[in-house]
């Protein structure tokens, strides 16, 4: 092809591009008539009853039948899809199921503007901040120009007031059951993709805070890279021994999970004190990493060491695979090979149609064997409901690895999901003390397991939906709500200035005053009660 073709074809793809990223960006801003809006909930609504197996766990059948009809009722005029979207999700959050959700739409970077931002540090790379009751306060200005104080609070990014930003997004995060910590902890954390939705990527924002008696306001500015010649070119590794530095540190990124945008690993083993025999775990996620051989490292070292104490740190740990959390608690307890109850489906279909949402097309012949094995898989039980009889995960582990000292389990609202199900079991088996506050996910379960992408047909708004109901090795009578701490520790804006972690003090007190909590609740050195 002629050189003039190809940079022909190269232009008007571009342009096209462009011009589809403007057409969905514009798409965003128009009003769809209300009769559609109708149809999108009569289409959620739909989906939900076909796939979803206890959409009636937390209010009845038909409670839920009136708040779909009532609030058709309340659509009588043409909406955004960003305005729908915040009249809507209400009725998801009610549902009382972290999984089952609805999303916004969020506008797209054309291929310049993707170029432009990609290594961009944000507006806000210089600044920390920390949710208390419903106020974001500041806990660092690590920018040089007129720093603002700690503990200032943020009133205002741009036009946009903080207090109407909390009331129109933080309920639309939401766990399982009817806790408020997941909705706490999460918006904590991702309170700016909101102002994000609201404005979109800006190359800066005014900031304004009352510090003290005053408001003041700062302008911030994102960065952007240098220009390519004016960067330092890496220095070539030549060296034997540091070609082997840079293998081993490659295996043990790639083993453990690491994640190059937050620099930190997915699984990481650590010794808080001088004293070896402490040893602290911090699973951040239980997606990432190899599974198999991390973990067998990582109690390898632990009995090496002659770890006493071992503190298993799953805060903000938003779950993950069920088989990693299963290979976790294997190496914690003696009995592990059951680490789910019943797995509750709506219907013998409903698992296996499942897989056609997930896959492309060109694999359907493949997923009809898979959707045939779970047809058949599926039988009601005593309870009449469809129960799923196919395993979740497997766990082959070396048996002298287990680790059986104390155990501490730090928590938090952001503990989830399969994070909830570990701590339910360890908790159910006396196996550990529990110190942070409960968790987002509901002790007895939740609804996830294959979790297809529905688009509504005519706003767009993407819907998740849980299909699998995933519960613990018993369950408790109480529902809708976390694993309790044993003690319960709060992070305070105080304690998030100062970077202390209240929770692992609280711990390493503990085990320094001969783990007297500890024994109160696992008494005279018992390590398992069946």
């Amino acid at each position: 092809m002629h050189v003039k073709s190809i940079f022909y074809f190269l232009f008007l793809g571009l342009i096209c591009s462009c011009t589809s990223v403007k057409r969905y960006n514009a798409h965003i801003e128009e009003e769809i008539p209300a009769s559609k809006l109708k149809k999108d909930v009569d289409f959620a609504y739909k989906k939900l009853k076909r796939y979803h197996p206890k959409l009636d766990l937390y209010i009845s059948e038909d409670q839920i039948d009136y708040k779909f009809d009532s609030f058709k009722k309340t659509i009588n005029s043409p909406l955004k899809r960003n305005d729908f979207f915040i009249k809507f999700f209400p009725i998801f959050e009610s549902l009382g199921h972290g999984h089952t959700d609805l999303y916004p739409v969020f506008k797209r970077l054309n291929k310049k503007e993707k170029k432009k931002y990609k290594n961009s540090k944000s507006a806000f790379e210089n600044y920390s901040f920390f949710l208390q009751s419903d106020s974001i306060y500041l806990i660092q200005d690590f920018s040089k120009t007129n720093p603002i104080n700690s503990g200032s609070a943020l009133l205002a990014i741009d036009d946009i007031l903080i207090q109407d930003l909390v009331k129109k997004y933080k309920t639309s995060l939401y766990g399982d059951g009817y806790n408020k910590t997941f909705s706490d902890n999460l918006f904590n954390r991702t309170f700016l993709n909101y102002i994000t939705l609201e404005q979109g990527i800006k190359d800066s924002v005014e900031l304004t805070f009352l510090m003290g008696s005053n408001v003041i306001s700062k302008k911030t500015f994102r960065s952007f890279p240098k220009p390519k010649k004016e960067i330092a070119k890496a220095e070539v590794v030549t060296t034997k021994a540091a070609k082997d530095i840079q293998r081993q540190l490659k295996i043990k990124q790639k083993r453990y999970g690491y994640d190059k945008t937050s620099k930190t690993y997915s699984k990481d083993l650590s010794f808080p004190t001088n004293d070896s025999t402490i040893a602290v775990l911090k699973i951040t996620n239980f997606r990432k990493g190899k599974i198999k051989e991390l973990y067998k490292d990582a109690f390898t070292y632990i009995k090496n060491h002659k770890v006493k104490n071992l503190i298993l740190d799953i805060r903000n740990n938003g779950g993950g695979y069920i088989k990693d959390a299963h290979y976790l608690y294997a190496y914690l307890v003696e009995d592990s090979d059951k680490f789910l109850g019943k797995k509750i489906v709506k219907s013998k279909t409903s698992f296996g149609k499942t897989l056609y949402n997930l896959f492309p097309i060109p694999s359907y012949p493949i997923l009809w064997l898979g959707s045939g094995y779970t047809f058949f898989s599926t039988t009601k039980n005593t309870d009449n409901e469809y129960e799923l009889h196919m395993p979740f995960s497997f766990t082959t582990i070396d048996e002298d690895l287990i680790y059986k000292g104390n155990l501490y389990v730090l928590i938090n609202g952001g503990s989830y999901s399969a994070s909830s199900l570990i701590a339910a079991n360890l908790q159910l088996k006396n196996r550990a003390f529990f110190v942070g506050e409960e968790t987002g996910g509901d002790f007895n379960g939740t609804v996830a397991g294959l979790m297809p992408d529905f688009k509504l047909p005519n706003s767009k708004l993407k819907m998740t939906v849980g299909t699998v109901y995933l519960s613990p090795i018993e369950k408790r009578a109480e529902i809708g709500h976390g694993i309790y701490p044993n003690q319960e520790i709060k992070q305070t804006l105080k304690s998030k200035i100062k970077r202390e972690d209240s929770e692992l003090i609280w711990v390493l007190k503990d085990i320094k005053n001969d783990n007297s909590a500890y024994k109160k609740i696992i008494p005279n050195g018992i390590i398992y009660q069946h």
